[in-house]
């Protein structure tokens, strides 16, 4: 942002750093990362970015403030995504060439 540059490559580049650190935490733990299962983790990223770009530009609140709520609501989202295994729908499906 300090940059000047477009709020959508700001929103892109903190959704591609918050994944790639966790890619990186599963890969030394010899796990699937978790971002390419059917799990909520770039959605709640994005969510939070949307939401302090629209804190920071419409809002007076404290700077520490929206920093603060952000994460929590990213780590609440997170949270509760994995306790209730809320999973992000499918757009697509597999199909069995064998059933044909």
């Amino acid at each position: 942002m300090n940059a000047n540059i477009s709020p959508l490559i700001c929103i892109g580049l903190g959704t591609i750093t918050g994944c790639f650190g966790g890619i990186i935490r599963d890969i030394l733990l010899n796990r699937i990362p978790l971002i390419f299962r059917q799990e909520i983790y770039a959605t709640a990223c994005i969510l939070g970015g949307i939401i302090f770009l629209g804190l920071t530009r419409y809002t007076r609140l404290s700077f520490t403030f929206i920093q603060i709520s952000t994460i929590l609501l990213i780590v609440t989202i997170r949270t509760l995504a994995v306790k209730y295994r809320w999973q992000i729908p499918k757009f697509y499906g597999y199909r069995n060439d064998a059933e044909m």
